[in-house]
């Protein structure tokens, strides 16, 4: 489970099940991942690499489906008081990409505690 790179966040008890266009519809994404802008945080990666990646991750999910191992990670209310993904962009578009009727997904909420910044 993805979780563990985020000591701040409580994960739910409960894996969901969500349509991957609601999620898009409900505006959750910080911003929306495809193919010609994927992993542009990556500035060791070049377009082609990057590129490559995404066909790389679609052709696994095309194959084996989407991984409830590695669901999308929702936290509520954190940005702008409105719920947003902090992992799971690429996956949620290459979902909808593949007509996929739901993913797994977590919510997770902060440490009271934990003042430190976002990630």
């Amino acid at each position: 489970m993805r979780l563990e790179k985020w000591k701040w966040a409580v994960e739910s008890s409960k894996l969901y099940y969500i349509s991957p266009t609601h999620l898009r519809e409900i505006s959750v994404e910080r911003d929306i991942r495809n193919r010609d802008n994927a992993y542009s945080w990556a500035t060791d990666l070049t377009e082609e690499e990057k590129k490559a990646r995404y066909d790389d991750l679609k052709q696994a999910i095309q194959n084996n489906g989407f991984d409830r191992h590695h669901p999308i990670i929702i936290m509520l209310k954190r940005l702008n008081n409105r719920d947003t993904i902090v992992d799971g962009h690429h996956r949620l578009n290459i979902a909808i990409e593949l007509g996929l009727e739901t993913v797994p997904v977590k919510f997770v909420t902060r440490h009271e505690e934990d003042k430190g910044p976002w990630p």
